[in-house]
């Protein structure tokens, strides 16, 4: 069952078993009539009724966002104010449905009414954050499943022999033409490999850790390419300490020069911008070439990727696009504005 399902069976079982004890003690006095059934009836759909009036309260107002001390003295409040609501429930129906005369407000009936709301406050308060640790934990489990798969996705491509080949021969290359540049290749080779390992297995890391990862990346490429691939950077000194999705940005800029640049014989430019507005975070991913280059759509691997990661971390407070304008493919990621303690 989800939540909703298990709140409203717990909510009628709940009532309905106070209604049943209260109708058992008074048995034994004045045995069981039609009237008393209709008494308790009524106070059970209000009861009912002002629970689910008062959950509403708790989640509209994010109660649960509260500190422990700031929540509970809430519980109390509200617990003595549903108990004096609980106690004019219970006296108007009598009066109503049984013709007596008891006052509205009776100090045993407030007492009563404000345990009973003691309770139920710190069942439901208790349930909703077991509900909440389980949905956290389950949405873990599926950024652990999709960060493996981006890391196998990134070891697989680095580690193919297309990939390998191509960097070890550019290395092998420059060796003798440029020592000190072939052994600075061999360390960008070895943090691709090594970065895709330790970062992978993180939910976030800052934006300035990512770019190390695409620097390293885009190093080795621009040995390959060459004069074939421009690469421009703007990124805003704000953003360096944002945190992000690890490999969210190294991998659209792989398919950016792998769909883009890679498949244009005179080859292209690859533009990195980073800027704030307001409380969100803004990354474009610029590159030369088109979006249905080799039948590479939206639902392209990498691009799905993208959009169920940022979906699970943010919610709908993220958005990513992929547009193309003239020559130019452009991806945009939107995430809330975050930083690392």
């Amino acid at each position: 069952m989800n939540y909703k399902v298990q709140y409203f069976v717990f909510q009628f079982l709940g009532w309905a078993t106070l209604m049943t004890l209260i109708a058992m003690f008074n048995l034994k006095d004045n045995g069981f009539s039609a009237t008393l059934f209709l008494f308790l009836s009524v106070v059970f759909i209000c009861n009912v009724l002002l629970s689910h009036f008062y959950r509403l309260i708790i989640n509209k107002l994010k109660w649960l966002d509260d500190k422990i001390h700031i929540l509970i003295l809430k519980i109390i409040v509200a617990s003595f104010i549903l108990g004096i609501v609980f106690s004019i429930i219970v006296n108007l129906s009598s009066r109503i449905i049984t013709d007596t005369n008891p006052r509205l407000i009776e100090i045993g009936d407030v007492t009563f009414g404000a345990v009973i709301y003691f309770i139920w406050s710190m069942l439901y308060v208790g349930f909703l954050l077991f509900y909440k640790a389980r949905r956290q934990e389950f949405k873990n489990m599926q950024l652990l499943t999709l960060n493996t798969e981006v890391e196998l996705k990134n070891l697989r491509s680095q580690l193919n022999p297309h990939f390998m080949f191509n960097a070890m021969n550019s290395i092998r290359a420059l060796i003798d033409e440029n020592p000190t540049k072939s052994k600075e290749a061999v360390t960008q080779l070895a943090n691709v490999l090594r970065n895709s390992l330790i970062h992978s297995k993180k939910q976030e890391i800052t934006l300035e850790e990512e770019l190390s990862i695409v620097n390293d990346y885009l190093g080795l490429e621009k040995i390959r390419y060459e004069e074939r691939l421009k690469i421009t950077q703007q990124i805003s000194p704000e953003t360096l300490a944002c945190l992000v999705p690890p490999l969210l940005v190294q991998t659209l800029v792989e398919n950016g020069i792998k769909h883009g640049i890679a498949k244009i014989i005179k080859g292209g430019e690859l533009i990195l911008e980073s800027k704030m507005e307001e409380d969100k975070l803004k990354i474009y991913v610029i590159n030369t070439g088109k979006i249905y280059t080799d039948n590479v759509s939206l639902t392209s691997v990498g691009v799905e990727n993208t959009l169920k990661r940022l979906k699970l971390l943010y919610g709908n407070k993220a958005s990513f696009s992929l547009l193309q304008r003239e020559d130019k493919v452009i991806a945009e990621i939107e995430i809330p504005k975050t930083k690392q303690a």
